[in-house]
């Protein structure tokens, strides 16, 4: 069974740019057809049933709620005299922006659209240190923005506190919580809620990290392999980043999903002696194949790397990841 979501929209030019958008957007769930005007959308509803509508507010006619489409969206200008037209979205942001509004509506109605399943295989790529002050989430998200030159990354940040909106000056709407909260109890919708979170950060995709501590560290170890598996099944990204930290429960099972691990440390005594000791605990408890795909990396010191954290693919930071890059990853 197809399912069609319609763009009708009289002003050409935008109705195919937006279009072309869905149709290049990886793992979209739903057949996209283009229509600038009300007659030609009518003439193929009547013959072909919709999932979903988005028509432009100047061509929305009443009587388009007669056809059998399951949902109409109002691509609107201005929301003055569309009181009987919940379902708004702004038609003059990013094509990012409405797609993202449109799969939060459809995870919180159950707009029915075809199963969105993954394309190549998905690497986890964990980066974990127990030495603390040795760039981990400057270079785990360094490393991220040079792999999505190329490749279809997500980032996920697990750390207690990640500061990730006070650095990009963002208010996340959302949390990482809310996917758990899908995941658990409406699983059908999770693929739908996981796309309409995701934030794009200089080309990399991001998922708004936990907001309350006590809500990161109640996650079950049964409940991050739960949500790595899941995101591979409904999704199509090729690598998911994981910036790790102790507080993680089942730390090191989540390592040991992963396809490569990046250690960093420090040279002084205290650092090599805890990364020693990490060491020892992965032997001891029966982790050493951790250890066995982990590179252990001391980055040189590196002067004025600057508070934007999009501006860190231009340091020597970046060329310091960069030229690690090959083996794993290819050029």
């Amino acid at each position: 069974m197809n399912h069609i979501l319609a763009v009708c929209d009289s002003e050409t030019e935008y109705a195919y740019g937006l279009v072309d958008y869905l149709n290049l957007r990886k793992g979209f769930p739903f057949e996209v057809q283009v229509f600038t005007s009300a007659e030609s959308l009518y003439s193929f509803a009547l013959r072909h049933p919709l999932s979903v509508a988005l028509v432009a507010q100047k061509d929305y006619e009443k009587e388009m709620e007669e056809l059998p489409i399951e949902q109409i969206f109002l691509l609107g200008e201005q929301r003055e005299g569309t009181k009987d037209m919940e379902r708004f979205i702004w038609k003059y942001q990013s094509c990012e922006k409405i797609v993202r509004e449109l799969l939060e509506w459809i995870a919180r109605e159950g707009v029915v659209g075809r199963p969105i399943a993954g394309g190549k295989e998905m690497k986890l790529v964990g980066i974990y240190s127990p030495v603390g002050k040795c760039l981990k989430t400057s270079y785990a998200f360094v490393l991220g923005q040079l792999l999505s030159k190329k490749h279809k990354v997500l980032y996920l940040n697990l750390e207690c506190y990640s500061g990730l909106g006070q650095l990009l000056k963002k208010d996340f709407a959302t949390d990482m919580s809310e996917l758990l909260y899908y995941l658990h109890n409406t699983p059908d919708k999770f693929a739908y809620r996981l796309g309409s979170m995701v934030e794009r950060v200089g080309g990399l995709d991001i998922l708004p990290p936990f907001g309350s501590y006590l809500d990161f560290v109640s996650v079950s170890r049964e409940e991050w392999i739960h949500l790595l598996k899941e995101i591979e099944r409904g999704s199509e990204y090729e690598y998911v980043l994981l910036d790790l930290s102790d507080g993680v429960q089942g730390l090191f099972d989540v390592l040991r999903l992963c396809n490569i691990i990046y250690t960093l440390g420090r040279e002084d005594g205290f650092a090599l002696a805890k990364i020693e000791q990490y060491k020892q605990v992965l032997e001891e408890c029966d982790y050493e194949d951790i250890w066995k795909k982990t590179q252990q990396y001391t980055i040189p010191e590196i002067k004025n790397l600057p508070s934007d954290i999009l501006q860190l693919t231009y340091t020597e930071l970046a060329e310091f990841a960069r030229e690690r890059m090959e083996d794993f990853y290819g050029r």
